[in-house]
């Protein structure tokens, strides 16, 4: 029997209650995430992306909330756990860095209050304890201690970013889920938080689940990649190979989205149309709409997520057996 992995979903529905009807903004997502590793999320705007971390986290409120499926964190079901249990776990087991960090960070406490507010909540600590661990959790990150006593207006957008990291790992979790965290940073500053928390998983061992829209950003970090298009998984594999042979129409899309380092120049592409509207997805599958390659069954069948062998999964009907494209 194998070890339990850090993470599984097992067919996770979720979404939000609307007057005209449920949208279902994860649509029977299923993966595991093994213990260290680095699993990167990507798809355009509306897919889901945001929806399903937060389901994770049980951080969905008000019109939003988890249909059906399983959330195992460590092999217990986190969707069926009571709210108690929930926030128990909640920076202990696993922690967050939210999409925004220019938002995210109260403006009124200063930098060192925000950081031992966890600490103080979650341990049997006292003040100066947990100020201590926050001051170790700063060194982590790159960040002088005596930024300790400043406020988030002080900090640059990078900074900002490296405190929302240090917040999240200062209780030691196994899972750490980054909403788009990078989003507002430039490049260069997306690169070095990018490399820092890389560096932080390796010697801390923790798991990473890491969202975003810039497919561009996880090729050479993440171990594994998932394609997420319209609520569902489309694509699933190592990282390197999906790169290298990206075999769905939609990730060929994304792939073909942002400029190349190295090689010969070549002109972008883009996905033409737009996505569907969840409250009433098309038949068949969701993406042939704007598919260039769809023929006249993929209207009608919703392709299943199905290995086709060396670790990759893909839900297209090219990628049959027997059929252009397909692999025997």
């Amino acid at each position: 029997m194998g070890s339990v992995p850090t993470l599984e979903l097992r067919d996770l529905r979720a979404g939000y209650s609307t007057k005209k009807g449920f949208v279902r903004a994860v649509d029977g997502v299923s993966f595991r995430l093994e213990r260290g590793e680095f699993l990167g999320i990507a798809g355009e705007s509306g897919c889901g992306k945001s929806t399903l971390a937060y389901a994770v986290m049980r951080l969905l409120r008000d019109n939003a909330r988890i249909e059906s499926g399983q959330v195992l964190f460590n092999g217990t079901d986190v969707a069926a756990m009571p709210e108690a249990g929930v926030n128990a776990l909640r920076w202990t087991g696993m922690a967050m860095v939210f999409q925004s960090a220019m938002s995210a960070l109260n403006p009124v406490l200063s930098v060192g209050e925000q950081l031992t507010d966890a600490v103080l909540a979650h341990r049997n600590a006292t003040k100066a304890e947990a100020e201590a661990m926050a001051v170790e959790m700063l060194g982590l990150v790159d960040i002088n201690a005596d930024r300790l006593r400043g406020y988030p207006h002080q900090l640059s957008g990078g900074m900002k970013q490296r405190v929302m990291i240090a917040m999240a790992l200062i209780l030691k979790p196994d899972l750490l889920i980054m909403d788009e965290p990078t989003t507002a940073l430039d490049v260069v500053v997306q690169r070095s938080i990018i490399e820092k928390i890389d560096e932080l998983r390796r010697a801390l061992g923790f798991s990473v689940v890491f969202i975003t829209h810039d497919l561009s950003l996880l090729v050479e970090i993440s171990d594994s990649l998932a394609i997420m298009y319209a609520g569902k998984i489309c694509e699933y594999g190592r990282s390197r190979a999906l790169f290298d042979e990206p075999l769905h129409p939609y990730t060929e899309g994304l792939m073909g989205s942002f400029p190349t380092l190295t090689g010969p120049v070549v002109r972008m592409g883009g996905i033409e149309g737009r996505a569907p509207d969840l409250l009433s997805p098309p038949p068949g599958c969701r993406f042939a709409p704007r598919c260039a390659r769809a023929f006249e069954g993929c209207g009608r069948e919703d392709p299943a997520l199905r290995d086709i062998g060396g670790g990759r999964l893909c839900a297209c009907r090219l990628r049959e057996p027997g059929r252009e494209g397909g692999r025997r």
